[in-house]
């Protein structure tokens, strides 16, 4: 018999890839929940995104996706997805990994694109390519949601804010004698896009901290902590260091009580622009960053490109213009800075 849309009672949203995408995919979970209010929302997301994820509103569980590289870690995700007994699931990055464990599970209702060879593992399918990057990636994943809910809802993405985390960064700040609101600049992408150089995002900080007075604070993973310590020991009088200290809940709990967040195409700028708070983009011309699929969503005006033409795919070194994100200049991204900050000034 089919399943009735009116009897959903447990549905699941499936984004697996990185921090930002699950930030994008959140007005789903908050769409769907507006729809089906009665309904148990999971999601299914890798490990090192679940913290974003803890006391959303609007979801009522997680699943993690482990071991997903081995074969035998995929028939433990069907079977585990089968047990959960779902009603319906969207499936938001598609592959075909993921797509044959909503089918092994018997999903009845498995939404997807319809443009993937493996789209007949799917009963309801969205014809609409993404690759033409016409529209914002959080926009896409509303239309795929449509297919299930039906009229598409404004974006919203009711971030969770660690409370814990919010005390605890309120306490770092503190200590480092911050007492007025604050600038936050993350240099780093680990590899999501083409960066702008993690230099020029000293220089800028540099500028801010002494000309506009406002403090500035630098963040980046464990992982980023050598190739940025000689640039933090070098800008030391104008910067304030916190690469390496956060854990995911505190940097979320950091971008948003910040005044302005500096960074390149990569998953915090999207948890800033998603908890409200100002952004400074800079993102590569190559179409996969494309700004008006991938820009941070209602700031994709706060956004500086290379002044070159653009490119389906990057070629690297092979460019004539390599490395054009050199091309974005200090004093210009100064000047937008300024700009934004002249809106107002909040203590600590």
């Amino acid at each position: 018999m089919k399943k009735s849309e009116y009897s959903l009672h447990k549905i699941l949203v499936i984004r697996t890839d990185r921090i930002g995408d699950v930030v994008l995919s959140l007005p789903v979970v908050v769409s769907l929940r507006k729809r089906y209010a009665d309904a148990r929302i999971f999601m299914l997301v890798q490990p090192e995104v679940r913290d974003i994820l803890d006391n959303h509103q609007d979801l009522d569980g997680v699943i993690l996706d482990n071991d997903n590289h081995r074969l035998s870690g995929f028939f433990r995700l069907a079977a585990s997805l089968r047990r959960e007994r779902f009603d319906a699931a969207v499936l938001l990055h598609p592959t075909l990994r993921l797509a044959a464990a909503m089918f092994m599970a018997r999903i009845p209702i498995r939404i997807g694109t319809g443009y993937r060879l493996y789209s007949f593992l799917l009963n309801r399918r969205v014809f609409e390519h993404r690759k033409h990057s016409i529209r914002h990636e959080a926009e896409y994943n509303l239309s795929l949601a449509a297919a299930l809910q039906g009229k598409i809802k404004p974006v919203q993405f009711h971030l969770p804010v660690s409370k814990k985390a919010g005390e605890k960064i309120l306490k770092m700040i503190r200590e480092s004698g911050i007492t007025k609101n604050y600038v936050v600049i993350h240099p780093g992408s680990r590899g999501s896009a083409l960066d702008w150089p993690a230099e020029r995002f000293f220089q800028l900080g540099e500028l801010i901290s002494k000309h506009l007075k406002y403090p500035v604070i630098v963040t980046g993973s464990k992982g980023e902590q050598e190739a940025l310590k000689v640039l933090v020991r070098k800008y030391e009088s104008s910067v304030i260091s916190f690469v390496g200290a956060l854990t995911l809940k505190e940097l979320v709990a950091l971008l948003a009580s910040a005044g302005l967040v500096i960074a390149s195409s990569t998953g915090p700028l999207h948890l800033a622009a998603a908890a409200g708070t100002t952004v400074l983009g800079f993102y590569p011309p190559f179409r996969a960053a494309n700004v008006r699929r991938w820009g941070p969503f209602g700031q994709t005006e706060n956004v500086l490109v290379p002044p070159v033409s653009d490119c389906a795919r990057c070629k690297g070194s092979k460019c004539e213009h390599w490395n054009c994100m050199s091309m974005i200049q200090v004093e210009e991204a100064y000047r937008i800075v300024q700009k934004q900050l002249a809106v107002g000034n909040k203590d600590v």
